[in-house]
């Protein structure tokens, strides 16, 4: 990961989240039909999908800030 722009892990980001949303939904739907009460099928999905997304977003953006802090130190290093 570390010859990725930015805008690139953004992208990522991007277009994963609706995978995962789709996926907390199937999930969701096969749990309901499973017979499994309100708070699960429909809260367990959601926090389990936020939870992913978030841990996600931590990941590309620590991942994006140290490719930028290695462009500023390149920079700083070369003079300019």
């Amino acid at each position: 990961m570390q010859n990725l722009r930015p805008r690139t892990l953004l992208l990522v980001l991007i277009s994963v989240v609706p995978v995962i949303v789709a996926l907390a939904f199937v999930v969701a739907i096969l749990l309901a039909r499973a017979g499994f009460g309100l708070v699960i099928w429909a809260l367990l999905p959601f926090v389990v999908s936020m939870a992913l997304i978030g841990v996600l977003g931590v990941v590309l953006g620590r991942a994006a800030a140290r490719r930028a802090s290695e462009g500023q130190r390149s920079r700083k290093d070369d003079g300019v």
